[in-house]
């Protein structure tokens, strides 16, 4: 019978990287569910209650589950027994319910995207919010000027290790997941992974109260997460190369390359091949069709390795 496990973060179950030789925090069978509790992002433990004031964070790492540089504050790994590499992990996501507080921020230090936007020497704009998770409404605070926006929460970071040996980055989405941050990926949608590593090995982490397309200034809408409800099932017979997702709209292909173009072209080569699967046409036909019902989508472009997604609405074919 499939169990309801919880994994909440302390300094055993929180790391800031990716690794095939991290000890599980927890233990499944496929068809289990796991209810999360996740920090912000920045290891944030607790909101800002004045504006520029540091904010405290988790420091109760173990050594060797802290990152050598800057790494996400993720929860996990997740062993799912019987899960071998080859496999594809189909991950339902059930509930996702944001913390009561979050943050952004803007310009004030050297990346690409702050260099694009003559953002690199303005002074960093941080914003703090109020989250209302039975509203789904956050509120600015601090500021000149409050505004309010309506929450659509989701986990920027799903994923696993790849195959390779050593730690990996949690900045750089890749093909087992990552910091995907795509922000269809909310409760009532299922993401497939590629399953490179005895058991999997799942993390989560990165919650994001509300992103746009892009997450264009760093930074979504970074927030903890009270509870995050996934469950987890291994698949023979979905073999995949990059991740999947199936939401209450459609289906989604995703790639991710230094080069947006390039991540464009793979995450369409994708859908065509989905398309032929679902619908048993030709690669040539699928083709056709895609020009007519395929949106292409900026997933983000500040992870040094950006994001497109395609999206196939249900419905569009019939």
């Amino acid at each position: 019978m499939a169990k309801v496990h919880r994994l909440n973060p302390d300094s055993k179950s929180l790391h800031g990287f990716f690794s095939k030789d991290l000890e599980p925090a927890l233990e499944i069978d496929s068809g289990d569910t796991v209810h999360f509790q996740t920090l912000d992002s920045a290891w944030g433990v607790e909101k800002r209650k004045v504006l520029g004031q540091p904010r405290k964070r988790f420091t109760d790492l173990q050594p060797h589950r802290r990152p050598k540089q800057f790494g996400h504050s993720l929860i996990g790994p997740v062993f799912i027994r019987n899960a071998k590499p080859g496999q594809t992990l189909e991950i339902t996501i059930n509930e996702v319910v944001p913390g009561n507080w979050g943050w952004t921020s803007a310009g004030g230090f050297p990346s690409y995207w702050n260099q694009k936007l003559g953002m690199v020497d303005e002074k960093e704009v941080m914003l703090d919010f109020e989250l209302d998770s039975h509203g789904m409404t956050g509120k600015s605070q601090f500021g000149d000027f409050d505004f309010t926006v309506t929450l659509q929460p989701f986990m920027g970071i799903m994923g696993m290790p790849p195959s390779l040996p050593g730690e990996h980055t949690t900045i750089s989405p890749r093909v087992t997941g990552g910091n995907i941050d795509c922000k269809e990926l909310q409760a009532g949608s299922t993401l497939f992974l590629p399953i490179e590593v005895e058991g999997g090995l799942f993390s989560t982490g990165d919650g994001h109260a509300l992103q746009g397309d892009g997450e264009v200034s760093g930074p979504a809408l970074e927030c903890p997460m009270e509870k995050v409800s996934l469950t987890f099932t291994v698949l023979d017979n979905f073999p995949i190369e990059r991740p999947i997702a199936k939401t209450k709209d459609g289906w989604i292909t995703m790639a991710f390359h230094k080069n947006l173009e390039e991540a464009m072209w793979i995450a369409l080569n994708d859908m065509l091949q989905l398309i032929s699967y679902l619908y048993n046409i030709s690669r040539t036909e699928a083709y056709a069709y895609a020009s007519l019902v395929v949106d292409l989508r900026i997933t983000q472009i500040v992870n040094t390795s950006k994001g497109v997604h395609a999206f196939l609405p249900f419905g569009a074919l019939r």
